[in-house]
């Protein structure tokens, strides 16, 4: 046994322990920069699920594109971990804000009497994004936007989106390893959350192992491109529905059993309501996922998001930040 799989998960690198205690430290003074009024009427809401320990990378996140573009809706789910303190500073920060608190947001989906779907819900905090979007948007479009991202220009397709709709888009990892080695990374360092099932168990090889069957079965014609991401993805707020999500998980589930409530449910099923209804990609140099290949990249990017165990290579996400802070104040 590797004598460092005797240590706690957030104390085996340097990654792992900044995800786990770094957001304040690498963070926080984004709390120095001026508050960024939102419109809670505006025709387009973005939402994002966010949890107590990315309060201050979230906070950066959303001003980076506010920055550019103010006329949102911003809708803050709480992932249950928020303290009062995060919420008071949210409501500083983004005037017009909406927080939905978790238990209050437990409590409405109860109202929908769906007991398999609440369950489907519960069994993953990414599936937030997901049900939670679909049944509290009050908008005509929706952005889901997660906390480790950053614009670090103009993102004008988007903007021109969010003003006058099209179709619905999202953006795309890399194809292949994202580490700098074609070897696929060990498992050691990531959290139970964090880790990716073996390749013939995960939920989307199994799903697109049986996708014929699935869209015969539903008269769907659901498809997934591969790379689909969806830590920023935009689409009308009718696209997806919630008697849609109870057929499709209600047949998963009779499919693959309780692999449907595992890593990498949310965003496999988000691709295949949003690909199938002709969601486009967003160009993957301009707007892309941060590697350690292309991390030399990031600085000209006009989107990047700072996934995973690579999230914090040569720390080019924090200095990013930092100067992004230092603009917005």
């Amino acid at each position: 046994m590797n004598p460092i799989n005797l240590l706690p998960w957030s104390f085996r690198g340097i990654n792992p322990f900044l995800n786990t205690y770094g957001d304040k430290f690498l963070f926080g003074n984004v709390a120095k920069t001026k508050p960024i009024t939102t419109n809670p009427d505006a025709k387009t809401e973005v939402h994002s699920a966010v949890p107590h320990r990315y309060i201050y990378a979230y906070l950066v996140a959303i001003k980076s594109l506010l920055q550019y573009h103010a006329d949102l809706s911003i809708v803050v789910h709480d992932d249950g971990s928020l303290k009062q303190a995060d919420k008071d500073l949210l409501a500083f920060h983004l005037p017009g804000c909406r927080v939905i608190d978790r238990l209050s947001a437990d409590a409405a989906f109860e109202k929908l009497n769906n007991p398999f779907l609440s369950k489907v819900r519960n069994s993953y905090t990414s599936y937030i994004k997901l049900f939670d979007t679909t049944y509290s948007s009050k908008s005509e479009r929706v952005i889901i936007i997660d906390t480790d991202t950053l614009f670090l220009k103009r993102p004008d397709a988007i903007i021109d989106w969010i003003e006058n709709g099209g179709k619905p888009w999202y953006h795309l990892a890399p194809k292949g390893q994202m580490k700098g080695k074609d070897k696929a990374p060990k498992s050691s360092n990531k959290t139970s959350s964090d880790k990716v099932a073996p390749e013939k168990d995960h939920i989307q090889t199994l799903i697109m192992k049986n996708l014929d069957d699935i869209n015969a079965t539903l008269n769907k014609n659901y498809q997934i491109e591969q790379g689909f991401c969806s830590g920023f993805i935009g689409y009308d707020s009718s696209t997806i529905e919630m008697d849609e999500l109870n057929e499709l998980f209600s047949l998963l589930y009779k499919k693959f059993d309780d692999k449907i409530f595992k890593w990498g449910s949310e965003q496999t099923t988000h691709g295949l309501l949003l690909c199938s209804k002709g969601a486009e990609a967003l160009p993957i140099d301009d707007y892309f996922v941060f590697t350690q290949k292309n991390a030399d990249l990031a600085k000209d990017a006009t989107f990047v998001h700072f996934v995973g165990e690579n999230r914090f290579h040569r720390l080019i996400y924090p200095n990013l930040a930092k100067s992004l802070i230092q603009s917005l104040r």
